[in-house]
């Protein structure tokens, strides 16, 4: 059973290594397997310390010049632990991989993102972690704020009903089908901070597949779609992605699909960017742009 660092354990130490043995001294040689995890390292003035991030760390722009270890799910744990690792930073999904950290005595950490809570959390375990706690403290401040001046712009508006797209083939005429945001995880809270309902709220899988049936049935009056960063993009066929990413394309398969209310009403947001796609230091920007897709009228 792997140990599960929390910040109730992080007060009394900084954080484990296998065994159970505690580091007093903030880490020098840190290892990010999570994009996530690499942003706020570096938003706590850890970015001399890190060592190596994955292929997909890219922001800030200073983690593009960090050494690459491989991408989310890629271990090479001999070469993890030739790295003479003081901290490992991993997600939740990483979790199938502690048993072998712990056995091979490679210090790590387990951030989340499922809520807000867990983004404050995970802020503040690597500040601590790092004896960067007002650093860390700052930030979550500094979220907090801009969250609640967001809401407030909202607070006594209508809540239209919103459903956020989080992955879907961008280079088809026509959507077929789509993977959307519903209850059980972050984006439902942004939804509520940016002044909608979700209109998934109710389904209790995280991300259900739809299918063009079943957007018609949840009839959104606004569409968020989320599409991504086209350097990441991979189509089943050769495209052209400066076509298939811009907005008038992506806008145009939607209205091709089903006349929804969101459709008929000219109310679908395209988002671009790995920023939509990562829960971290800078959710408050994506409340905000959550915000001017579902009320305009406000931002004016």
């Amino acid at each position: 059973m792997f140990k599960k660092v929390t910040v109730a354990l992080i007060t009394a130490i900084i954080f484990f290594s296998a065994g159970g043995a505690a580091r007093s001294a903030a880490p020098k040689r840190i290892v990010s397997l999570t994009p996530v995890g690499t942003e706020i390292l570096f938003d706590l003035g850890q970015g001399e310390n890190i060592i190596a991030v994955t292929n997909f760390c890219d922001y800030p722009a200073e983690a593009l010049k960090k050494p690459k270890i491989g991408g989310y799910a890629e271990f090479n744990f001999e070469a993890l632990l030739a790295m003479n690792i003081d901290l490992l930073v991993i997600q939740d999904i990483h979790t199938q991989f502690v048993p072998e950290l712990e056995k091979l005595k490679i210090p790590y950490m387990v951030i989340r993102q499922k809520n807000l809570s867990e983004i404050y959390d995970s802020i503040e375990l690597l500040g601590k972690a790092c004896s960067a706690e007002k650093q860390a403290a700052a930030r979550i401040a500094s979220i907090r704020k801009e969250l609640a001046e967001i809401a407030a712009k909202t607070a006594s508006r209508p809540r239209p009903r919103v459903m956020v797209c989080v992955s879907r083939e961008l280079s088809e005429p026509q959507i077929s089908s789509f993977y959307i945001a519903a209850a059980n995880n972050f984006y439902s809270e942004l939804i509520r901070l940016a002044g909608g309902t979700n209109v998934s709220e109710n389904t209790r899988v995280a991300y259900p597949h739809i299918s063009t049936e079943g957007l018609l049935r949840l009839n959104p009056e606004v569409i968020i779609d989320l599409v991504g960063d086209k350097d990441y993009y991979h189509a089943k066929e050769a495209v052209d992605k400066d076509v298939v990413f811009r907005k008038e394309f992506l806008t145009a398969q939607w209205r091709n699909c089903a006349a929804v209310d969101a459709v008929i009403n000219d109310r679908i947001a395209i988002l671009e960017g790995t920023l939509f796609l990562r829960p971290g230091p800078r959710v408050a920007q994506v409340v905000r742009a959550f915000s001017r897709a579902i009320h305009p009228e406000a931002w004016r």
